[in-house]
């Protein structure tokens, strides 16, 4: 059994690789738009070996492309982030630049059906006297005796959806072919600037955990030999999202957002490749200390 269950790890691990390698990564951020691509095209730097990489708590396995791809940042051909700046930004500083808006219904919800009367409570009835009393407390009652109202059941008011308002999506054009003027030179310098500041992080030693549900977490890589041999023990340790998440309280880790805690947990199959590289890292450090 031991064995086969080996073996079974070990199949899902290198297909968590190959995932990884060719970028099969799930995207899970806002794609640039076609005509962004068209008319910024991409900047692409050079592939090397150092940093740690996991978008959405997936592990990303090296060596590393960081490329500027349109209004996003992309590595090894995954995207790890939404626009820098957005398109609408380009194409408002175009000759003839419109911005239009189109509205579309919501999806109707159904409406709830009225909720159910409270049943009736029973009618008490009246205990029975003989004739004799009866004429008696007649006979010297001061006042009439009131009688009882039946309740009245209570009705709950239906419940109706409230009003939505409509989808409102704004539509960006321009006329002619895009031109760059210095406004589009300056939102692209911005560009590329986040793409080198992430470069020259990684290639230093630094990691990134990008995510498109909380903000890019970072480190220089004093921080990497601190953060991230911490991971692999918890990941391979716990198959339960609070021991999970305890565990990585534990081990200082609790500065980091919950929702990474949990991308991490999904992923933690991608320990054994986390791990190795680890080892592999570890084993480069100590030749190069030899010599």
């Amino acid at each position: 059994m031991r064995k086969i269950f080996l073996a079974a790890v070990a199949a899902v691990a290198c297909l968590t690789c190959r995932a990884n390698d060719n970028g099969g990564i799930p995207n899970t951020f806002g794609r640039p738009t076609l005509d962004s691509l068209k008319a910024l095209k991409a900047t692409v730097g050079k592939p090397f070996s150092a940093g740690y990489v996991f978008v959405d708590g997936h592990y990303l396995n090296p060596p590393y492309t960081v490329q500027r791809y349109g209004t996003v940042i992309r590595i090894n051909g995954v995207q790890v982030t939404g626009e820098i700046v957005p398109w609408s930004e380009f194409v408002m500083t175009q000759s003839g630049a419109k911005a239009t808006k189109s509205e579309s219904a919501p999806a109707a919800e159904p409406v709830s059906a009225p909720a159910a009367a409270e049943p009736e409570e029973p009618a008490e009835e009246p205990e029975e006297i003989g004739d004799d009393e009866s004429s008696l407390d007649d006979l010297f009652a001061d006042e009439p005796a009131e009688k009882k109202k039946k309740p009245v059941a209570k009705k709950r008011p239906v419940r109706r959806p409230k009003p939505q308002q409509p989808v409102v999506t704004m539509n960006y054009s321009f006329e002619g072919e895009f031109k760059h003027n210095a406004k589009t030179l300056g939102y692209l310098k911005r560009i590329n600037g986040e793409r080198t500041r992430i470069d020259a992080n990684l290639r230093k030693g630094g990691y990134y955990f990008f995510g498109s549900r909380y903000k890019t977490v970072s480190g220089n890589a004093s921080m990497s030999k601190y953060v991230i041999p911490r991971l692999p023990p918890i990941m391979k340790s716990q198959t339960d999202p609070d021991g999970f998440a305890n565990a990585m309280r534990s081990s200082s880790l609790s500065y980091l957002p919950v929702a990474l805690m949990e991308d991490l947990f999904r992923n933690r199959i991608g320990y054994i490749m986390l791990e190795r590289r680890i080892k592999s890292d570890n084993a480069a450090n100590e030749w190069m200390n030899g010599l």
